[in-house]
């Protein structure tokens, strides 16, 4: 599948529900306890972070 990305103005802010694994939830749990913050905010902003970090990914 080719997907061709559409310039930033079309796309809009949207909730994402998944289910990850037990380790994964623990880890993020710790996580989000030290920096202070909800897990849900937590995994908001580490997501968002991979996504800068590594934008061109390929499968």
């Amino acid at each position: 599948m080719d997907f061709k990305s559409k310039p930033e103005q079309f796309y809009k802010a949207v909730g994402v529900a998944f289910t990850i694994s037990g380790q994964s939830n623990e880890t993020l749990t710790q996580s989000a306890k030290r920096a202070q913050r909800r897990k849900k905010c937590e995994a908001k902003l580490r997501l968002e972070d991979h996504l800068k970090r590594f934008p061109d990914w390929k499968l």
